[in-house]
Order: structure tokens, then sequence, then C-alpha cells
């Protein structure tokens, strides 16, 4: 690892290794564009010059609004050497919602106070009217358009990069809130990657440690996990896959890991279910997943069957379980926070479901309605956790309360929000706004405080009830939604199970059919019963940019008749007047009106 105390010193420190480096893979038609990280350094500093170029000086937040993998990274390490602090911001990914997409990245932009934004010939056209919207905002330009007449061996005027200045903002990805600006340093991100990657309690990460990835890199597992962590530790390289190649076709991961003989990859539970179910045997014909040391999973609630069926699907072709890493992490602890230990075998704990109702977790007996909760490990050395009471008192193992997190990775705080900020670093320690327990000094999550589910005084956890939920044939898994709504005048919430049926029947029987098996799983396994199932289409339930599943926006859509209705694309016309009114935008701008 690098003796580097900031992440551009560390880029610095491979600027004249032209062997190892990233390659980005968007079609499997044609061949993977290679970038050695000498070449990224040189594309660095071009962009950085391009940047001072537009009048971008220290402490300026650009958004980097960039769909290609390779163009964001230049954009991201370009944004450091400049002085500047970027903003990833993810691109929109259904041109029909150009509603909620330009609200979302209207607060993001305000809240960072941008004055550049930075995108691609693609994304650009709809983004004009964040010109009126964002009053700050003074340049809206592509790529190509900003490194245009800048010289590949351009330099940009030098800047003292300290540890303690802030490298980027990550916005939260709104699943119980409004985006938040997390607040990182560079010596927040360099505590946290040399924790990730060190031989005890990390990853052990050499140099001939290679990553593939399809993570977006907007968000903090992709861009911290598989740009910044690479870099540090002088990893041998990274595949980048294009997220919407992975969703169309999840082969082409499995494909790449073995093409490439990754060794390190991570994604969110839903990816290792889709790679169970929908990868055909024809797609693997060749495939060797020997080579994987990691197969990292968290970032949303890890299901333990999920894993065990991968591991079976997948054993033939030289998967081992060994390599799963179940963890924890949030971006306001700049990625990680726990790992199991490397080569340990994937663990859960059965816990009694009435007890854990009750806010303790005991080991369920044979017969006994039962919750498995997967293991996710020791947080890293130098760093601090803790489970607390309401009262902010510690709790002894297996008691359920808040975790609370300390130590170097821990953010600074929300951007330009310091009601948020007081709220969740009380004391020396982060209030994660997570639920677990501890065991003998490791960690296992039950969910979010804010998604809690108290009925008859017994708290549920609707990452449970949505998982039996998925059981039942026709269900799409990992697209059910549980909350509970308080009708006016009632003593206790009601539990609602949204879920998106792989085909909606067409006769209402059998739709009061599904209904019933819904309700009968999740009372089997839980002894909850369910006061109300919605049946939707896919595509109905609101989820964040990274795809987790937004419960209280379910909520409030419910609660206002609204969740389910359409699916709010909007038509060839409201495509038409977007892009009008973006381009009258731009020529406002041109002619110096901006306009309020």
């Amino acid at each position: 690892m690098t003796t580097a105390t900031t992440l551009t010193a560390a880029l610095l420190g491979v600027a004249d290794d032209e062997a190892r480096g990233y390659s980005h893979l968007t079609s499997e038609k044609e061949p993977a564009r290679q970038v050695s990280y000498a070449a990224l350094y040189r594309r660095a500093r071009r962009f950085a010059a391009a940047l001072q170029g537009l009048g971008v000086q220290r402490g300026d937040r650009v958004g980097l609004i960039l769909p290609d993998s390779a163009e964001f990274i230049d954009g991201i390490y370009g944004a450091m050497l400049a002085g500047a602090i970027a903003v990833p911001i993810y691109p929109p990914m259904n041109l029909g919602q150009f509603d909620a997409y330009l609200g979302n990245t209207t607060h993001i932009l305000r809240q960072a106070g941008c004055t550049v934004i930075i995108t691609d010939a693609k994304v650009r056209p709809i983004l004009g009217k964040l010109l009126t919207s964002v009053p700050r905002v003074r340049t809206i330009e592509t790529y190509a358009g900003a490194i245009k007449g800048v010289t590949e061996s351009a330099a940009p005027t030098e800047v003292d990069v300290r540890p303690d200045d802030v490298a980027f903002l990550q916005f939260t990805s709104g699943s119980t809130s409004r985006p938040k600006g997390v607040t990182l340093t560079h010596a927040n991100l360099m505590a946290n990657i040399a924790a990730i990657g060190g031989a005890q309690g990390g990853l052990g990460i050499t140099g001939e440690a290679y990553g593939v990835s399809w993570l977006p890199l907007y968000h903090d597992m992709g861009l911290i996990g598989f740009v910044f962590t690479p870099v540090v530790h002088r990893a041998k390289g990274v595949r980048f896959i294009s997220p919407l190649m992975f969703l169309k076709r999840p082969a082409v991961w499995l494909r790449q890991i073995s093409e490439c003989r990754g060794s390190i990859t991570f994604a969110p539970n839903f990816a290792y279910g889709l790679c169970t179910t929908r990868v055909k045997e024809a797609e693997l014909t060749g495939v060797d997943l020997s080579s994987l040391v990691v197969a990292g999973c968290g970032a949303e609630p890890i299901q333990v069957a999920t894993l065990r069926a991968f591991a079976d699907r997948y054993a033939p072709y030289g998967f081992r379980s060994t390599a799963f890493l179940p963890c924890y992490g949030m971006a306001e602890h700049s990625l990680a926070i726990t790992f199991i230990d490397l080569h340990a075998d994937l663990t859960a704990d059965r816990i009694d479901a009435a007890s854990l109702a009750q806010k303790t977790a005991a080991p369920a007996r044979e017969g006994e309605p039962a919750v498995e909760v997967v293991n996710c490990g020791r947080p890293f050395a130098g760093h601090g956790l803790r489970v607390v009471d309401p009262a902010g008192q510690p709790l002894p193992d297996r008691e359920v309360g808040q975790i609370q997190l300390q130590g170097p990775s821990v953010m600074q705080g929300y951007w330009n929000d310091p009601e948020r900020t007081a709220e969740a670093l009380r004391g020396g320690w982060l209030a994660t706004g997570d639920l677990g327990y501890t065991v003998d000094g490791e960690l296992f999550v039950c969910g979010r405080i804010k998604d809690l589910i108290i009925v008859h005084g017994r708290n549920y956890y609707p990452q449970d009830i949505e998982w039996q939920a998925s059981q039942v044939e026709g269900v799409r898994r990992g697209n059910v939604i549980a909350f509970g709504v308080q009708a006016h005048g009632e003593d206790r919430e009601h539990v609602v199970v949204a879920a998106e049926i792989r085909q909606l029947p067409e006769d209402p029987a059998e739709h009061d059919v599904l209904r019933g098996k819904i309700s009968a799983e999740v009372l089997a396994g839980l002894s909850l019963r369910v006061d109300v199932v919605l049946l939707l289409p896919p595509g109905a339930l609101p989820k964040t940019s990274s795809g987790k599943l937004q419960r209280s926006k379910a909520a409030e859509l419910f609660v206002s008749g609204e969740l389910g209705k359409g699916t709010q694309q909007a038509g060839a016309l409201g495509l038409i007047k977007h892009l009008a009114a973006s381009r009258w935008n731009f020529i406002k701008a041109s002619l110096g009106s901006r306009g309020e």
C-alpha cells in the first residue's frame, strides 16, 4: 500500500505505471477500453486543466453526471487535482421520469452549491432547466466540450491538496429521506481504504489483485471500493462493466470474472439472486469462477438463502462459498464498517421471530418461526462500534438497538445541513439509524429504525416480511415493500405488503388467491397478520438511484391512493416538452439572460 495521505498523492504514486490499470466494457461486441494508471493520471490532469479553464477554483463544487465510467473517473480525479469538490450525481435512468429526476438533481445541486455541471452529449439536452432552477449553476458542459482545445499533455495549476481537504460529496441514496451530502475528507477516505485492503481484518489486497465490477460509480461501493481502493493499494487493475449491461444480461458479470481471472467483486444481495434465477446454462459455457477470493455482499439487507442458492448453482463452475464476504457499510462511514474474516464461511444466526419482535435476538428452537440474520463481521481496527438503547446506553450481546460508530472513517457532517449533522453526530458517535445486535464482537444487522413496523408493541422488520412474501410463486424477488400505516383514531399500525408480480393474472379471483398465499406465508414465518396486500406490475415500486426500495415513499403513495397507479412514464409529447424547455434555457443562458 502507498504511504500517501491523499487520493491525489496516491494517484501520483502510480503515475508511471503503464502496465496496470482499468479497463472499461460497454458492449460485449467490442473489446474493453484499456486505461493504465499512467494514462489515467494524464487524463485526470488534462481534465483538471479544463476545469480551471472553465473558471473552477479551489473549493468550488462540480456536479458530475457522467454515465461513461472512463469519463467519470477522469472527472472525479480531475476535480481533486484542480482543488475542486466533485459531486457525483446519477444520470437519468428513464427519460420518461423527468420531473422526479430533475427534482432530485435540483435538490442535490442546490444543497451542494454547484457552479459547474459536467455531463455528456446524450444527457445535456435535458438538463437546461437546471440553469434556472439552480441559481449558482453557470455552466453545463459536456466532457468532450470541456477538454476540447486542451492538449493531452496539459497540466493544471498546482493545488496543494491536504488530508483535511474535502475530497468529494457523497449524496445518500434517499431511501428514507431527501438525499444528504456526506462530507468526506481525504483523511476519512484514506483511513477507510487502508482498512478495506489491509492484511489484518481487510481484504489483504496485493499487486496481483484484480477487481471486476458493474456497480454504479456515483455511489460509494463502486466509487471508493473499485476506483480509489485499487490505486491506493496498487492493485493489478479493475474491469468495469456498464451497470445496464449487467441488468440486461447478468451472465456478463460472471463471464468477465472468468475472462479476467478476477479475484475481488462486490454486489448487493439482489445481484446474486439474479444470477441464480436468470442466467441460462448456455451462457456459462467456459465460465470458471475459481479465481474469486472475495465475493462481497452489502448495500442492502443480505438474505442468506440467496447466497446459499448462488453458491449451490455455481459450485460446478469453481465458486467457493468461502469467497462470500458479507459486510456492513454506509456513506457516513466513508464506505465499509465491518467485514467477516477473509476465507471464513458464510454464517447466519437463526433467531426466534417472537423474541426479535421484543428487541431480543434469542436463538430459535427447532420448529418455531425463525428469522435468519447474516453475520456481518467485526469493525476495523482503530474504529469503534456499539449498540445502544433509545437513551444512548450500550446494550449487551443479543439485545437489539441502534448501531453507533466512531473512528477516522466517520464523515465530517452533512454539507450545508447543521441540523441533520447534529442529529447524526452525538457525543463523538455517529448514529447510523440502523438496528442490530452483537454476538462476541460480531455484528448482525436487523434493519432501519425508520422502517420498523410496530404491531401491538412488537417490532417487525420490513425486510423479514418482504422475504417471506417473496417466497410465493409469481412474486418478483427483491421487488416487495412492507410498511406500516396508522389510520386516524386507530391504536395500531396496519401492515401493508406491496408486491410486484411477474405477470398479473387477468382473473380477479386469481388475485385473491395470490394475496391469500402472500398473507399465509408471512403468517407462517413471522406469526404476523398482514392487513393489506397490493399486487403491482413490474416497475411500480419506488426505488432510489441505487435500486434501494423506498419504503417511506411507498407508504406516502399508498396513503394518497397513488401507489401502483400507472408507471409514471411520460409520453412522447411530454418528452418533447421537456426537451423544448431545456433547449430554451440553454438559449437564454447563451444570450446572457438567465431568468428566475
